[in-house]
């Protein structure tokens, strides 16, 4: 069986340098005009690994290519240069290991932007972190990986040139922003920092990597928050409506395909990221850079073989309302026998992922550059759930199998967004275009947050910041805890209003219905969104 990348060219290869006759990234043309003037007046590469080539039509297939090998993802390039952007993060972090496990050249950049926002809330990451130096060593000691890092801020364009010119990588992965939704909605202050570091940081990304490295690719981190929950029920589309979508109004028909589908952020952080959006779409088209957005749901878990290979390589695990996770949050409430704090009815529906499977996805997408001038989008979902039935499945890993006595809470929600509604998410190309396949299932991952927060020294530093995980933040700008509405007891409830539809395949998606008679007009209240 051959793998997802296998045929494709030297068109799709950072190491490929444009000679031909075609001007393309001055045009401005569509990719099928620029396709038409390949075909009639010839388009030459210089291969910047393989000198002897000389001139050469990009024909060579990854499969053929000496400098392309197979692993279990994919064919990946041979010490491929990678630069990751927020280096030092939860997902950065986690990244770099796996990437340097598989032979990857890592570089990375970090302001620790992200320590200083959770020292800022009273807080730390329950698992420790050493500094930069430290798990750098530990990575090379223990992994034989090496990191070449700088603590360089990505507002700072001078100097991210700099290391972009000198370490020249071939693909770019964009952590560097602040990933969470409460935080930017403290108070002024907080919202218009987000908006700057995450919109103006991108855009000086974009111009850097068109001044210096042009070729490479951006793996770009989005969020399935952009998009909200559409009451009307209508899909959620990987960033594009497909090429059969249409318009009806007024007894005309237009095609939508390929246009930017609508966006409904839920808060000044995801705000940002669809700005973001438009930044990079518009770079690919302006300057034919090449780009991956990944509209990413809530990532969850602690575990991937090269963070759990020694306990100074584990990644950051936060659990404070400002950047704790959902079923991070949950996890940890269950191992200290706190109530787990749902937000209003908890029919909010949203996507998740586990880190492992979102590690996968993220090299998948690294091993197979879209097209210079190429915006593609994937949704990064593995399975879709309800906050109420995230709390019962915690809560049921938590007494079966750690012999924990667990409530849940229902608070107050200080979020503003649909207390009940539809959510049908389309999640096709990872599945069906890049072969990956989720292998780490809820509760799997569940049990394993559960199994390292009883480590005694592990249960220390969670019960210091017992105080900063029920939720204070407003989306009104109020200043005070939420009160509690209901406490019961796990199975107590049953599961009713809309059923969540993923849809992986080419099937045709089966229309959303409610279970009860919930009306989709409901006003607007709060609920609990990805914070990363």
């Amino acid at each position: 069986m051959k793998l997802h990348n296998a045929e494709k060219t030297c068109w799709n290869c950072p190491a490929a340098m444009l000679k031909g006759n075609v001007d393309f990234r001055a045009c401005g043309q569509s990719v099928e005009s620029i396709r038409d003037k390949i075909e009639s007046e010839g388009l030459l590469i210089e291969c910047s690994r393989r000198s002897e080539l000389g001139l050469f039509e990009p024909s060579i297939t990854f499969e053929e290519c000496l400098e392309w090998r197979p692993t279990e993802y994919g064919y990946l390039l041979n010490e491929m240069r990678v630069m990751i952007l927020g280096v030092d993060g939860y997902l950065g972090w986690t990244l770099a290991l796996k990437l340097g496990s598989l032979g990857c050249r890592v570089s990375g950049v970090d302001c620790f932007i992200r320590r200083n926002a959770v020292d800022e809330k009273g807080s730390h990451s329950v698992v420790p972190i050493a500094p930069i130096e430290e798990r750098i060593g530990a990575a090379r000691e223990v992994l034989g990986i090496d990191i070449e890092f700088r603590e360089i801020d990505i507002l700072d364009r001078e100097k991210l040139g700099a290391f972009m010119r000198e370490v020249e990588p071939e693909a770019v992965v964009h952590y560097g922003e602040i990933p969470s939704a409460p935080y930017s909605m403290v108070d002024c202050d907080h919202a218009i920092k987000v908006q700057h570091n995450n919109v103006i940081g991108t855009l000086g990304v974009l111009f850097l990597m068109k001044e210096i490295v042009p070729e490479a690719s951006l793996i770009k981190l989005g969020t399935m928050g952009e998009y909200g929950a559409p009451l009307t029920g209508r899909p959620i589309f990987e960033g594009m409506f497909p090429a059969d979508a249409v318009l009806l109004w007024n007894d005309r028909e237009w095609s939508l395909g390929g246009e930017l589908t609508p966006r409904d952020p839920v808060s000044f952080y995801h705000v940002s990221k669809v700005q973001d959006t438009f930044n990079v779409y518009e770079a690919c088209k302006y300057w034919w850079l090449r780009s991956y957005d990944v509209m990413q749901g809530v990532i969850y878990g602690v575990h991937t073989e090269q963070v759990a290979s020694d306990p100074r390589l584990r990644t950051r695990f936060d659990v404070d309302e400002w950047f704790g996770t959902v079923v991070n949050r949950f996890v940890a409430q269950a191992a200290m026998g706190m109530p787990l704090t749902i937000y209003g009815e908890g029919q909010q529906i949203r996507g998740y992922i586990a880190l492992e499977d979102a590690m996968e996805c993220m090299v998948r997408l690294i091993s197979s550059p879209p097209e210079p001038g190429q915006y593609d989008v994937v949704n990064q979902v593995s399975g879709l759930h309800k906050v109420r039935e995230l709390a019962e499945t915690v809560a049921k890993v938590a007494s079966e199998k750690f012999d924990l006595k667990v409530e849940l809470q229902r608070v107050e929600n200080p979020r503003v967004e649909a207390a009940n509604h539809p959510f049908e998410a389309v999640s096709t190309k990872l599945p069906n275009e890049l072969g990956f396949q989720p292998d780490t299932s809820l509760e799997t991952e569940i049990e394993r947050m559960l199994g390292l927060l009883a480590r005694p020294e592990i249960m220390e530093r969670l019960r210091m910041v017992e105080h900063v995980v029920r939720p204070r933040t407003w989306w009104s700008g109020d200043k005070r805890e939420v009160e509690t509405l209901e406490i019961y007891m796990p199975g107590t409830k049953e599961t009713d209003g809309f059923t969540p539809t993923l849809v992986t395949g080419k099937e045709e998606a089966t229309t959303i219905r409610p279970k009860t008679n919930a009306d989709v007009s409901t006003p607007l209240v709060a609920v609990e969104v990805e914070k990363e």
